[in-house]
């Protein structure tokens, strides 16, 4: 079952009557039954009440209506979905600070995982970056009927498939007509790749975690072509709402997803915590691999590869850095990311009001 859960990085506002900053921590989950449990937390303590405001869409601050009033110190709403979309979005306000627009990150399907919205996220300046426009997932080949029409219930324009040639040949995606697809195979991690690796009985997790590190230095270094093309992609307005999709949907996807973060100005610690939420939703029990023929060592190795961890984020950021002086170097010179771009990215991607 999965949480739907936002990381809200909360926009601060001065309180309009009193000294000291408020700031709203918000998180939305789905429990069990199906039902919303808007969460929050007020800092520094304070008491008074919490205005809940939602709304079916977040085009503007207009069309949030008043929801609820509870005590501050209650910590918790639950919300009994509407049923009439995909997407409800809520603001909180208390002592005349409001939080950002927050909505569930996680979106449940039947048959894809990692399936999440890389909106919600601020800026190191406070902007707060649009929901519903760049979401992300795993294996789209498997897409039952259900998650097809929930893909078109999202509006998804484009799909960019980072899967190798021979992977997106052999299970091809099953897509309404109105959805784009575009291939940029840009991970050498594939399965094929995995086995490889596995046959060697002296293989283990420190080989494992070298391996994948080494991976994704081999991505930016070699791939820099599909990047570009996924960034003169981003910067038309008409290929909007986008899917970025993968087998497992960490590997190709989380630098592409760190990427776009990164530009529109989110920092490196909240980038780090979005790329490992995808150990969430990713079971390498469940991976089509039969491990239990394994050796312990190849499994933990299994596990390794088909997991995230924060050391094979920094491990090629700081191969970026030492070879490129900086992450806003390469994304410039090797990806052709010039500043006309980046304020493109801004303008769609981020919240005006």
């Amino acid at each position: 079952m999965y949480r739907f859960i936002s990381y809200l990085f909360l926009l601060l506002v001065p309180a309009y009557s009193c000294m000291s900053t408020i700031k709203i921590t918000s998180v939305v989950e789905k429990d069990q039954k199906g039902d919303f449990l808007l969460k929050w937390e007020v800092s520094p303590d304070h008491e008074g009440n919490m205005e809940i405001y939602s709304s079916l869409t977040d085009s503007s601050l207009a069309s949030f209506t008043p929801l609820a009033s509870k005590k501050v110190a209650d910590q918790v709403l639950r919300v009994t979905p509407t049923g009439s979309g995909l997407r409800e979005f809520f603001m909180l306000r208390t002592a005349g600070v409001y939080s950002g627009v927050v909505a569930n990150r996680f979106i449940e399907m039947n048959k894809i995982k990692n399936f999440r919205d890389i909106g919600g996220y601020f800026t190191s300046d406070n902007r707060q970056i649009k929901w519903g426009q760049i979401y992300r997932s795993a294996n789209l080949s498997d897409a039952t009927l259900y998650d097809q029409e929930k893909i078109r219930r999202l509006n998804i324009k484009t799909i960019i498939d980072f899967r190798s040639e021979k992977a997106a040949k052999k299970y091809p995606l099953l897509l309404h007509p109105s959805i784009r697809k575009i291939s940029l195979p840009i991970t050498p991690m594939d399965a094929e790749k995995l086995d490889e690796q596995l046959k060697n009985e002296q293989f283990d997790r420190s080989d494992a975690i070298r391996y994948v590190q080494e991976s994704y230095v081999d991505i930016v270094e070699n791939y820099k072509e599909q990047f570009g093309e996924l960034f003169d992609i981003l910067t038309n307005d008409s290929n909007y709402p986008i899917l970025l999709s993968e087998s497992l949907g960490k590997d190709g996807v989380g630098l592409a997803s760190y990427f776009i973060l990164h530009i529109l100005g989110v920092p490196h610690s909240t980038l780090e915590e979005d790329y490992m939420l995808s150990n969430r939703e990713i079971d390498p029990a469940k991976a089509k691999i039969d491990a239990k023929n394994l050796s312990e060592p190849l499994q933990e190795a299994v596990t390794a590869m088909l997991s995230v961890n924060a050391a094979y984020l920094n491990y090629v950021i700081d191969h970026i850095t030492q070879k490129y002086g900086s992450v806003d170097s390469y994304l410039e010179t090797e990806l052709r990311v010039t500043s006309g771009k980046r304020n493109l990215l801004r303008k769609y991607l981020l919240y005006q009001f």
